[in-house]
């Protein structure tokens, strides 16, 4: 397993080889949250696993906000990697963990609380909203379990190492449905899928961080490393909340259009929470992992002064993401039917209909997802967390207004209130994307001077 050093070499030979097994690893977490779904399916019922996937949006306001300072934490410790800076290396590490540990604890006393009462905001229909309530409650319960799983993948792909994530996982995946496979036997019931995700990221994250102890000397912390500065803290928090919260931001949105198709006849919100699940393996995992390795690519160039690489990696971009996007669209469209049917194995076709018509429409924007993923991530890899933020803003204010007046026409005029707030804020994104690297470029020329 070799590390890419993203600050030499040819740019579109980098991220191509640096984003396959991030593909990879991503399309498989979604492919494994599927069989985990399958197997709850299969053992408990349909309205069991529409209990699950109808957390969905909620997951994402907590996960995705723990997930977010993960990735702030990665983005800049990928900085101090460009650079070179070993003692900063270290104490990024450090603090990183001490923040993970503070942090993980305070989002799981909280979403614990509030979890029901949100599930009722959110207008969860009564036959799904037990389910719902006992499966998110556990996977609540071990945030720190899921956030140091992150902050391990984030740490080794900030030294460009995009293959031993992808072992993590697997072991992850494997332990997840082993001990799921006990629902066929006892008599647990749906909180029992939280608990065997939780346990299998706990351990996961055990063995990676033994990998990063192994194949890292330079993290091999000391006392002296883990001396907390308020200002270094500090900035890993200027980078992490804001990345935090932009995923919050865009969790609201997709909770007001949940509760928008919640409103729906039952089997349209069984559909929606179905199909949201089947393109979460192109939204969720390709072309975030693709997004993941431009925030790596620009994070290690932007803290070796090369912006020209920056500038020829977005070029590099359109290359490796382009092929990556049509090939990923032609693969959602053509199995959203069998994977629909494998998941709701008794719902009738016109729940498969339903889905299939959702994941459709979803897959015909792809495009503009994929600006959002390229752009936002390599701009946050520069260290603009904010302007990424804003962003979000944009992308929430676009889906609030179209799941609030798409969902009183039709189910497939609501179905586009995703693909309005891509356009919104993907087109956003370029713009400023490339206004903040001109601006950079600017400053950095005239103060060589």
């Amino acid at each position: 397993m070799k590390n890419i050093d993203m600050t030499v070499g040819n740019p579109t030979k980098n991220i191509f080889l640096f984003t396959l097994p991030i593909i990879v690893n991503y399309v498989l977490q979604q492919f494994y949250s599927l069989a985990d779904t399958m197997i709850v399916g299969w053992a408990l019922g349909p309205q069991a696993v529409t209990g699950i996937n109808l957390t969905g949006s909620l997951s994402f306001l907590v996960l995705g906000f723990s997930q977010g300072c993960s990735g702030g934490f990665g983005i800049l410790l990928s900085q101090f990697v460009g650079a070179k800076d070993e003692d900063k290396i270290k104490k990024s590490f450090a603090v990183s963990i001490l923040l993970t540990a503070s942090i993980s604890f305070i989002l799981s006393l909280f979403s614990v609380v509030y979890s029901l009462d949100i599930l009722k905001v959110l207008k969860t229909n009564e036959l799904y909203i037990g389910y719902a309530h006992s499966y998110i409650r556990a996977i609540f319960s071990g945030i720190v379990f899921s956030m140091f799983y992150n902050l391990v993948s984030q740490v080794l792909l900030a030294f460009g190492d995009g293959q031993t994530p992808l072992y993590i996982l697997i072991i992850s995946a494997i332990i997840n449905l082993a001990l799921d496979s006990l629902l066929f036997v006892f008599d647990l019931g749906v909180a029992w899928a939280g608990w065997a995700t939780v346990i299998a990221q706990g351990v996961a994250s055990i063995f990676g961080l033994i990998v990063i102890l192994k194949r890292l000397p330079v993290l091999r912390l000391k006392k002296e490393d883990f001396h907390f500065s308020c200002g270094f803290a500090f900035k890993h928090l200027a980078i992490g909340l804001p990345m935090a919260f932009q995923f919050s931001i865009t969790a609201i949105g997709c909770m007001i259009q949940q509760r928008s198709f919640n409103l729906y006849p039952p089997q349209y919100s069984m559909a929606q929470g179905t199909g949201s699940k089947i393109s979460g393996l192109i939204d969720s995992g390709v072309l975030k992992a693709f997004g993941m390795a431009m925030a790596t690519y620009c994070g290690q160039n932007y803290g070796a002064k090369r912006l020209d690489r920056i500038r020829l990696g977005m070029k590099s971009a359109v290359v490796v993401g382009g092929g990556i996007l049509l090939f990923s669209m032609a693969f959602i469209i053509g199995l959203s039917y069998s994977i629909s049917k494998a998941l709701l194995p008794s719902a009738g076709q016109e729940v498969y209909d339903l889905v299939f018509k959702y994941v459709a429409i979803q897959a015909s924007m792809y495009f503009f997802l994929a600006l959002i993923y390229t752009f936002r991530e390599s701009l946050q890899g520069m260290g603009k967390s904010m302007t990424a933020t804003l962003g979000g803003i944009i992308e929430l204010l676009a889906r609030v207004v179209c799941s609030l007046t798409l969902a009183k026409v039709s189910f497939g005029w609501a179905c586009f209130s995703n693909p309005m707030a891509w356009i919104s804020a993907g087109l956003f994104f370029v713009i400023i994307f490339f206004v903040n690297l001109r601006r950079e470029e600017k400053y950095r020329k005239k103060h060589e001077l």
